[in-house]
C-alpha cells in the first residue's frame, strides 16, 4: 500500500512539474485570460428589414447552432443569432418609423423619459430591447454595466456595388486585426475585399447596432436589390462569418498562432524591412460626418418639394457601380431634373473615393441622404490606428526611393 501511495505521489509530482514547464515555455500570448476572452458572440441579421441576405444567414446559422455544429468547430465560442427588426422584416421594409441602425446613442436608449412609449418611434423601442439583450451599451442601463456580448457581428447588404466590405472602428485593435484576418482569408478564397474604418472617436458616439457589444464588426455585401436573396451574396457573407469565427476562436485559444498568421499575411520583402510601417493594412476611412444621422461624410443631394425621400438629383451614369473608384474635382457627379450635369465641387478634397453609390437605403432622410465619401488609407496592424496622411506620403516616398536605388 505504501508503495502504491509513493507511486501516486511520484506521478503527481511529475505531472505538476511537466505542467509548470509547459507554462514556462509557452510563448507570450499563447493563453488568453478569462477576462479578455471573446466568448459570447451574437450575429445579427435584418437590422434593416428588407436586407434579406443577413436574415437568410442567421436562419441558416441558427440550424448549425442547434445541431451543435458551431460548438464542435469553434469550442471556445458561444454563438447566438438575433433578428434585428422583426416588424420591418415582416413588412419587407428598411424600417417602420426610423432607421434602427441610427438608434444606439445615449439619448435614444435612455432619453425621453417624459414621453409615453406610444409617442416613441418603433425603432427606438426596439433599440432599447436590443440593448437589454446584447448590451448594455452605457453604464446605468439594465443589468450589468458590462455588455453581455463580447462581439456583435452585424450583417448587411447594399444596392451599391460594394462587393464584400468589412466595416470596423478605428482604434479597436481586436476588431481591426479581425478585419485584416478576414480580409486575407476571403481574398485567398478568390474574393475581392475592402476594409472600411469608421473614425468615430469612441464607441459611445457610434449610433449603429453593433456598438452595443464590447466589440462591433459589420459585414456588408452588394450589389443586392432590397427584399431579394442572392446565392452569391449569401456565400460571400457566410465566407466572412466563417473567417471571423476562426479568428475569434484563435484569439481565445492560441493567440501566438494568431499573431504568427497575421504577421505572415502582412509580411514584407527584405527591401521593406527597414520601414516601420510595413505592417500597414490597406483600407478606406470614412470622411467625418458633418450632418445629423450620418455615420460618415456624405455628398448630399437635394430632395423634391413633395417628398423628402425622393432625390432631385440622380447619380451620373459614369459613377454607377463604381464604388471605391477615384473622383476628382470637376468630374460629373449628379444629373438634375433638367438634364444638367452637377460636377464634384472639391468639398471633401481634390481627389476622393465614393462608396455606397446609389444605395437605396440612402434615399431616406432618416438614414442620411446622398453618397458616402471615403479616403484611401492604411492602418497599423497592432494598434488599429490609421496612419496620418503625412506618414503615408513618407512611406510612399521611401518605397519609391528604394525602387529607384
Amino acid at each position: 500500500l505504501n508503495r502504491t501511495k509513493f507511486e501516486k505521489q511520484k506521478a503527481m509530482t511529475l505531472f505538476i512539474s511537466l505542467a509548470v514547464a509547459l507554462l514556462l515555455v509557452l510563448p507570450t500570448g499563447a493563453l488568453c485570460s478569462p477576462a479578455s476572452r471573446l466568448d459570447n458572440v451574437v450575429v445579427v441579421g435584418g437590422t434593416h428589414g428588407n436586407e434579406y441576405t443577413g436574415v437568410w444567414c442567421i436562419k441558416a446559422l441558427s440550424r448549425k447552432i442547434a445541431s451543435n455544429q458551431i460548438r464542435e468547430q469553434y469550442p471556445s465560442l458561444n454563438v447566438s443569432t438575433l433578428l434585428g427588426n422583426p416588424e420591418a422584416y415582416l413588412q419587407n421594409k428598411r424600417f417602420i418609423d426610423d432607421d434602427l441602425n441610427r438608434q444606439f446613442l445615449k439619448d435614444s436608449l435612455h432619453g425621453g423619459d417624459d414621453l409615453d412609449e406610444d409617442d416613441l418611434p418603433m425603432e427606438t423601442l426596439r433599440a432599447r430591447e436590443i440593448d437589454q439583450i446584447i448590451g448594455p451599451k452605457f453604464a446605468g442601463g439594465s443589468g450589468s454595466d458590462e455588455p453581455a456580448n463580447s462581439v456583435v457581428i452585424d450583417l448587411h447588404s447594399t444596392t451599391s456595388n460594394m462587393g464584400l466590405t468589412i466595416i470596423v472602428a478605428e482604434g479597436d485593435p481586436v476588431m481591426t486585426r479581425a478585419a485584416a484576418f478576414v480580409r486575407k482569408k476571403c481574398m485567398d478564397s478568390g474574393e475581392e475585399v475592402n476594409c472600411l474604418l469608421h473614425t468615430h472617436p469612441s464607441r459611445a458616439v457610434r449610433p449603429n447596432l453593433s456598438s452595443t457589444g464590447k466589440h462591433g464588426f459589420t459585414i456588408e455585401v452588394g450589389p443586392v436589390p432590397q427584399g431579394v436573396i442572392r446565392h452569391d451574396a449569401v456565400e460571400k457573407t457566410e465566407l466572412a462569418i466563417a473567417a471571423m469565427f476562426e479568428y475569434l476562436h484563435l484569439y481565445n485559444s492560441n493567440q501566438s498562432k494568431l499573431d504568427y498568421m497575421l504577421k505572415e499575411m502582412y509580411s514584407v520583402t527584405d527591401s521593406d524591412a527597414t520601414n516601420d510601417r510595413s505592417q500597414g493594412v490597406p483600407c478606406y476611412r470614412s470622411a467625418a460626418a458633418i450632418r445629423n444621422g450620418e455615420m460618415s461624410g456624405k455628398i448630399v443631394w437635394p430632395s423634391v418639394t413633395d417628398n423628402p425621400n425622393f432625390p432631385a438629383y440622380m447619380i451620373h451614369k459614369h459613377l454607377q457601380d463604381r464604388d471605391f473608384d477615384v473622383v476628382k474635382t470637376g468630374d460629373a457627379l449628379f444629373v438634375d431634373l433638367d438634364g444638367n450635369i452637377i460636377p464634384y465641387d472639391g468639398a471633401f478634397g481634390e481627389s476622393i473615393y465614393l462608396m455606397f453609390v446609389n444605395e437605396g437605403g440612402y434615399y431616406y432622410q432618416s438614414s442620411g441622404r446622398g453618397v458616402s465619401v471615403a479616403v484611401k488609407a492604411k492602418y497599423d496592424l497592432e494598434t488599429g490606428m490609421l496612419y496620418s496622411p503625412e506618414a503615408q506620403r513618407g512611406e510612399k516616398e521611401e518605397k519609391d526611393s528604394l525602387c529607384a536605388s
